[in-house]
């Protein structure tokens, strides 16, 4: 599978993938698709380890769009080796950082020269939290005369975990909103993020299934495409999504 746009390439494609370099975080939103608000600990990702990983997949796919997120990636002390591995990997792909944007205000100049240096985008969410100083957030990256991506708005979040494990794979799979949203972690990949449910197994001692993995170091490029293409269906750890996603107003865990 080739994508027109990138021929000279010459690799399998796949268009879009998520990776944390930061699992905690610091809003610890409630019901987090990710579970970072079970995270009570710091918990980088190994650099070293990110840029083999960068390095295996970048010599066998091409990906048009990564996300650099978390967690909060701006936790990271060394975010911009991070950002700089990424886009040494994947020169042509669009590379943005993911972030709740709250610590912008102190990120040093090398950050936003390493943002400028490597076309990488910023994709802010706006909590409530923030309230009216999101503008400020807006106007400090215009002023570093920087590119804002996606803006999401996170007034709600859906509630759905499922521990009990019964429900209908094929109505949960209908209802999913990151089914398509592959997840490298720890050096595998994820057909969505709820690779990071061994958070929650781990915080309530819950054995609820992860998704499958796909190990791209054992697999060369079209095998890589062509398992991720199989997983585009409703899948057994599926099972542990609510069928229907209870909808509450954003808390965090400060705020109960």
């Amino acid at each position: 599978m080739f994508n027109c746009l990138f021929k000279k390439s010459l690799k399998p494609f796949i268009s879009y993938v998520e990776v944390h370099i930061t699992d905690h975080c610091n809003l610890k939103c409630n019901h987090c698709s990710h579970f970072c608000n079970l995270i009570d600990e710091e918990i980088f990702i190994d650099l070293e380890q990110f840029k083999k990983d960068f390095d295996i997949l970048s010599k066998k796919i091409y990906i048009k769009r990564i996300r650099i997120m978390g967690g909060e990636p701006l936790l990271n002390p060394d975010i911009n080796l991070y950002l700089k591995a990424a886009r040494n990997a994947f020169p042509e792909a669009v590379i943005s950082v993911v972030t709740n944007g709250i610590l912008l205000p102190k990120m040093k100049e090398d950050f936003w020269n390493t943002l400028k240096e490597n076309k990488i985008i910023i994709d802010l969410t706006k909590y409530p939290i923030l309230g009216n100083k999101f503008s400020e957030l807006l106007d400090l990256i215009d002023d570093h005369n920087m590119q804002v991506g996606n803006v999401k708005l996170a007034k709600k979040f859906y509630e759905s975990v499922n521990p009990k494990g019964d429900s209908d794979i094929r109505k949960s799979w209908a209802i999913c909103g990151s089914k398509y949203a592959v997840n490298l972690w720890r050096s595998k990949l994820y057909p969505c993020q709820n690779c990071y449910r061994y958070y929650y197994n781990k915080k309530y001692g819950t054995n609820m299934d992860l998704p499958p993995e796909v190990d791209f170091y054992k697999l060369d490029g079209e095998e890589i495409v062509e398992q991720l293409n199989k997983l585009k269906k409703p899948f057994n750890a599926c099972r542990f999504c609510l069928e229907q996603g209870i909808v509450h107003e954003w808390s965090n865990c400060e705020s109960n």
